[in-house]
């Protein structure tokens, strides 16, 4: 089976030049290992490139991501594997006043690129909102900071990490209530011969959550990307 991901979207996985890492990817190869199935974690460039290998029958699996319609043509999603809140980031200092995603219309918001939240969000964003895509979450944070961006939308987990690596704890603040929580899921190819694989991949699942893996396999990811953080080079 083979595997990827983004490789810019920490805690949740992150490829360092060499190796993936995250808990997204410790999860889909414990699975792999506990059912006995073959597998690569196969690095192939920015995300938007994972998710054409996957259109076109690339690769077997990707771990993890949101479910959206567009995905659901060409993916087969899992059971839960972890909520993935997503949040607004701001310039500390920059606080607007913010209760419901109206509040961001008059506001210039950027993401990453190939990132999509979930409905209805999605449909709101795509609609009523001024976003600019840019490269990665590391390019728009920066961004961020210069006063291009009024607010940068991205996972929680994901921006909180960049935070922390870049030492931006006290110069971005997420905005609350959360825009939308939304799981984050395993996606098998749907024309992969490895799609056989999902209902046991599920029941495996369900005894990983019972057991706790899978809140510690994500504190251990922020951790390790807390100690050595990768930037600037996916």
């Amino acid at each position: 089976m083979v595997i990827s991901a983004d490789p810019a979207y920490p805690p949740l996985h992150w490829h360092d030049g060499k190796n993936f890492h995250g808990a997204s990817i410790d999860i889909a190869i414990r699975i792999m290992k506990d059912l006995g199935i073959p597998y690569e974690v196969r690095y192939l460039g920015p995300w938007k490139r994972v998710l054409n290998a996957a259109q076109n029958g690339g690769i077997d699996l990707i771990a993890t991501l949101k479910t959206t319609p567009e995905r659901t043509s060409f993916l087969l999603f899992s059971d839960l594997v972890l909520v993935n809140p997503v949040a607004a980031f701001v310039r500390n200092g920059n606080v607007f006043p913010y209760n419901k995603w109206d509040d961001l219309i008059p506001y210039r918001g950027g993401i990453a690129r190939g990132n999509r939240f979930g409905r209805p969000f999605d449909d709101f964003m795509d609609g009523r909102l001024a976003i600019n895509e840019v490269d990665n979450l590391e390019t728009a944070l920066k961004m961020l900071q210069a006063r291009r961006f009024d607010y940068v939308i991205t996972g929680y987990h994901s921006g909180m990490a960049y935070m922390a690596s870049g030492k931006l704890d006290d110069k971005l603040v997420p905005l609350t209530p959360y825009l939308i929580e939304t799981a984050n899921l395993l996606g098998f190819v749907a024309s992969s011969p490895c799609a056989v694989y999902l209902p046991a991949v599920n029941k495996q699942l369900q005894k990983l959550q019972k057991e706790g893996y899978i809140e510690r396999v994500l504190l251990q990811a922020r951790e390790e990307w807390r100690l050595a953080p990768y930037l600037g080079k996916n």
